[in-house]
């Protein structure tokens, strides 16, 4: 028989939390020319954290590749995530797929008298041969298996940080595009309580059609406990799917879900928010209670830089 664990407001506002290992975000790579992006991906969680759900979870999920006939893809990473220290053995449709740099965070979590120490790991890998390949259809990664670590009684379970996913980041060509310069940014951070990223090496020539990307891990919808997402200051938001106040609620702003239990695909509109001129961008994500990991950041914004590849 599984018990069901049932993540409460009391457990976080009582417990303490220690972390170790975060990663920096730097610069992955930079694309010049009518580019844009998207992302595709699906969670390994049957229902939300923290909702009295059993604490089990599926080694496989899917999801539909469908672009138009006018991009050209140009890079794809894939990336997975999940509770503990990892699997680095999965499949692609089938294609074995091991990391290409993988990434960890470290919690020592007391509450009362108990201690618990929760790892997590993100792991990324360039896919883009394989995506060229298949083109348009179903994506699954299957192997995925992080089950070990729910096993009772688990310190994941007991505080409702079980789950697993994945993400696609795609990056395609469509000349009928403006000329943009598109970045992604790579790392591994984390709140509670607040989180500060510098995204560098922008050249913001016009801010028409500014937007802004985020892969991230673990946000709960029921958790809205001043969650705010802010970008040069001012809290951004795409209401109803992502509120001001959950901006990390499970949801994929590309197809329009609101199913993708402790995990989040979004993309946010910053042309208010970003100025002509600008080389740099303050993101600030502040949180008194949901555990969210960000491993990528994407950005497009408007350029007149010639058209190539950094």
């Amino acid at each position: 028989m599984i018990k069901n664990y049932v993540f409460t407001s009391c457990f976080l506002l009582l417990m303490s939390v220690s972390l170790n290992a975060q990663q920096e975000f730097s610069l992955l790579e930079q694309f010049n020319g009518r580019y844009d992006f998207s992302f595709i991906g699906n969670t390994m969680n049957y229902a939300e954290n923290g909702t009295g759900a059993p604490c089990i979870i599926q080694t496989s999920s899917s999801a539909e590749l469908d672009f138009s006939e006018d991009y050209q893809i140009e890079r794809v990473y894939l990336y997975w995530s999940g509770s503990g220290t990892g699997d680095f053995n999965i499949k692609l449709n089938d294609i074995d797929i091991e990391p290409d740099r993988n990434y960890f965070i470290n919690y020592v979590v007391t509450s009362g008298q108990t201690t618990f120490n929760l790892d997590f790991f993100v792991a990324v890998t360039d896919v883009t041969q394989q995506i060229l390949d298949t083109g348009n259809g179903i994506y699954t990664v299957s192997e995925l298996d992080v089950s070990e670590n729910f096993i009772l009684p688990s310190p994941y379970c007991s505080t409702a940080t079980n789950y697993a996913g994945w993400a696609l980041v795609i990056v395609y060509k469509d000349e009928n595009l403006p000329l943009n310069q598109l970045n992604i940014y790579e790392g591994l951070k984390n709140v509670p309580q607040s989180l500060n990223i510098t995204l560098d090496n922008l050249n913001v020539i016009d801010n028409i059609g500014a937007k802004i990307g985020f892969v991230a891990w673990e946000g709960d919808k029921s958790i809205s406990v001043e969650e705010t997402l802010r970008i040069n200051g001012n809290v951004i938001s795409n209401p109803p799917l992502n509120p001001a106040d959950n901006a990390f609620n499970g949801t994929n702003s590309i197809t329009g879900a609101t199913n993708l239990f402790n995990m989040d695909l979004d993309i946010y509109d910053i042309q208010n928010n970003i100025q002509i001129g600008d080389t740099t961008a303050e993101i600030s994500l502040a949180s008194g209670q949901d555990l969210v990991m960000i491993s990528t950041v994407v950005t497009k914004l408007n350029s007149q830089l010639p058209d190539a590849t950094i």
